[in-house]
């Protein structure tokens, strides 16, 4: 078990060194991260489709790295892109080893997560629920009652269609993506570094273009929203689970300086990077791309 305050990072093609870049409470206007609905086993551990990592939100801690690759996308090329302290993994902004802007929480691939209405797999690098059996209307995760209260696509919109669980396809391939504290479609607990005061963000660059690390506590840049429990791992330093933008020294001394990860998910940090397939994200190798 790893006990440091660590910088976490990226190890997707290899583990090589620098010398070689999303729990809700159910009211989404309310402070998250309560751990309820989890699903924390083999079927909806934190995986993810984006980049192989976070969703938003990437690692934790305030700069440095775990392993990189010179050269690569912003989120694993060894390199403060965006200047904020924080290096790849270790960016709340970075959602995968393929992210190529560490600035936001837009990837940067061309084509990805381009849908206002219809939400799939958020980590998986691309739109649209072809390949990844996930769809979801974006007003479900905003927590809208009724059409009139859905600022995308009302016209689409059936409320009552929100409680359709996910599919076993879409939980099979996007939930071992996914970072802890997020789930499948991008709504995650993301807890400002500074304050550590924690919320459900969903983080879709299609619907929240102007939401970033510095405007965490804005509802209208950042929109609030309710995650979805079935696809996905909840977190809160109760649970001894990290949330994006915290570190170990955030978990309680009964947590020993250790999260908790998904099962079949190992821990990672300095000096324990994940395979060469997995990225390192909150504490958690969770997959890359398939």
């Amino acid at each position: 078990m790893i006990a440091v305050r660590s910088i976490l990072a990226v190890v997707l093609v290899a583990a090589v060194a620098c010398s070689d870049k999303g729990g809700g409470s159910g009211d989404p206007d309310a402070p998250v991260g309560d751990g309820d609905g989890s699903v924390n086993d083999g079927d909806g551990g934190t995986t993810g489709d984006g980049g192989g990592g976070t969703g938003d939100g990437g690692g934790t801690g305030d700069g440095g790295t775990t392993g990189c690759t010179a050269g690569g996308p912003q989120c694993n090329n060894c390199v403060d892109d965006d200047g904020d302290g924080r290096i790849d993994g270790a960016d709340i902004e970075c959602t995968g080893a393929l992210d190529n802007d560490e600035s936001s929480f837009a990837t940067g691939i061309p084509g990805d997560n381009i849908d206002t209405v219809h939400q799939d797999c958020f980590f998986d690098g691309n739109s649209g629920s072809g390949n990844d059996g996930c769809d979801i209307h974006v007003c479900c995760l905003l927590g809208a009652p009724d059409r009139a209260s859905c600022p995308f696509g009302a016209n689409q919109y059936n409320p009552a269609e929100c409680n359709t669980p996910e599919t076993q396809a879409c939980i099979a391939l996007c939930a071992p993506l996914t970072p802890p504290g997020c789930d499948c479609f991008g709504c995650c607990t993301l807890c400002d570094p500074v304050t550590n005061v924690c919320r459900d963000v969903l983080t879709n660059p299609a619907v929240a273009p102007n939401c970033d690390a510095d405007h965490l506590s804005d509802p209208v840049a950042c929109p609030s929203c309710v995650q979805r429990t079935d696809c996905g791992t909840p977190c809160g330093p109760e649970m001894c689970v990290l949330c994006p933008g915290q570190d170990p020294s955030d978990l309680p001394p009964e947590c020993m300086g250790s999260t908790q990860c998904p099962a079949g998910h190992a821990e990672c940090g300095p000096g324990a990077p994940c395979p060469t397939d997995q990225f390192c994200s909150v504490g958690c190798c969770i997959d890359g791309v398939p």
